[in-house]
C-alpha cells in the first residue's frame, strides 16, 4: 500500500548542434509499507538505514537515502520532512 510520494528533480545536460541544453524533469520516490521505490531501483525498508535532508539553497534540498548499498541523493524542491517522517514511523 502506498503511504507517501516525494517529487524530486532529475537534471540532464545534453549537447546538440554545439549547444548545451539543461533539461529538468520531475520524478517521484514512492514509500510503501515494505519498500521505497525510485524510477530505477527499489529498496526494502530493512535495507534502508536512514533518511535525512540538507538544504542546498532557498529553492532546493538534498534528500539522502542511506541504504546498505550506499547513499542515494535526490534533489527536491518541496520539503521532504513529511516523507521522512512517514519513513521513520514505519521503520
Amino acid at each position: 500500500m502506498l503511504i507517501c510520494s516525494q517529487p524530486f528533480m532529475k537534471t540532464e545536460r545534453r549537447i546538440e548542434d554545439n549547444q548545451q541544453f539543461t533539461v529538468e524533469t520531475e520524478e517521484h520516490l514512492y514509500l510503501y509499507n515494505d519498500r521505497i521505490v525510485t524510477p530505477t531501483k527499489s529498496f526494502t525498508i530493512k535495507d534502508v538505514m536512514d533518511m535525512t535532508s540538507k538544504p542546498l539553497s532557498a529553492y532546493y534540498t538534498f534528500l539522502y537515502l542511506h541504504t546498505i548499498q550506499g547513499v542515494w541523493t535526490f534533489v527536491v524542491k518541496s520539503s521532504p520532512e513529511q516523507f521522512i517522517s512517514h519513513y521513520h514511523q514505519i521503520k
